[in-house]
């Protein structure tokens, strides 16, 4: 399967449901999958999946941009398409260097607000080809060309500038700290938090299923 995440990828996930290490994850970090919301959060696959894997993302991470591009196709492929694994976005932002690391985030929360899970889908994967010079113009036309609809670049823009989803971000983020994470992406498979390389995530759902 080509790594780039498509359109048609992600319409076939989300219509079928109704690697990088890094600094922080182990393999011995466990959570309570429960204490993760499901219902206005950007997802990928069947709600009633035996496995659920939540990913904690940074969009300033250039490791979360490697594995959005290789891990995530073979993840769907593999797993998700056939209704083993349910797939959870959480946002983790690390503003360092990146100062757009909160602003993007705001930004892909909206369009999944405005235009629905596909399009966040499709805006989450394709805002990273602008990583390193993220700016509310690529950010518009990023919004607008996934949903197809102006408006909707609009308002991820100016979601982006006044941070109207901080809340819900910072939310995710304390729940990650709870959880242990401390690098991203930071990807978890049930309660346990793995190495973000494929085949470490492919193993511990095999232990599941």
């Amino acid at each position: 399967m080509s790594p780039d995440l498509t359109r048609r990828g992600y319409l076939a996930v989300t219509a079928a449901a109704g690697g990088a290490a890094l600094a922080g994850c182990s393999d011995d970090v466990t959570a309570d999958p429960d204490a993760i919301d499901d219902a206005d959060r950007p997802a990928l696959g069947a709600e009633n999946a035996p496995v659920t894997v939540t990913v904690f993302e940074d969009y300033g991470c250039p490791a979360c941009a490697r594995f959005k591009a290789q891990a995530l196709p073979a993840l769907i492929d593999q797993y998700i398409e056939t209704g083993e694994v349910r797939y959870l976005h959480a946002d983790f932002p690390i503003p360092v260097d990146e100062a757009w690391s909160h602003p993007v985030a705001n930004a892909a929360r909206e369009v999944f607000f405005e235009a629905g899970n596909d399009a966040f889908w499709l805006f989450s994967s394709s805002i990273y080809d602008h990583q390193g010079s993220y700016s509310l113009d690529a950010i518009e036309t990023v919004a607008a060309d996934v949903a197809d609809d102006e408006a909707v670049g609009a308002a991820a823009r100016a979601a982006a500038d006044e941070e109207a989803h901080s809340e819900r971000i910072a939310a995710d983020r304390d729940r990650g700290e709870s959880w242990g994470v401390g690098g991203t992406p930071a990807v978890f498979v049930d309660e346990t938090e793995v190495d973000p390389a494929y085949d470490e995530i492919d193993s511990a759902i095999q232990d599941r299923l």
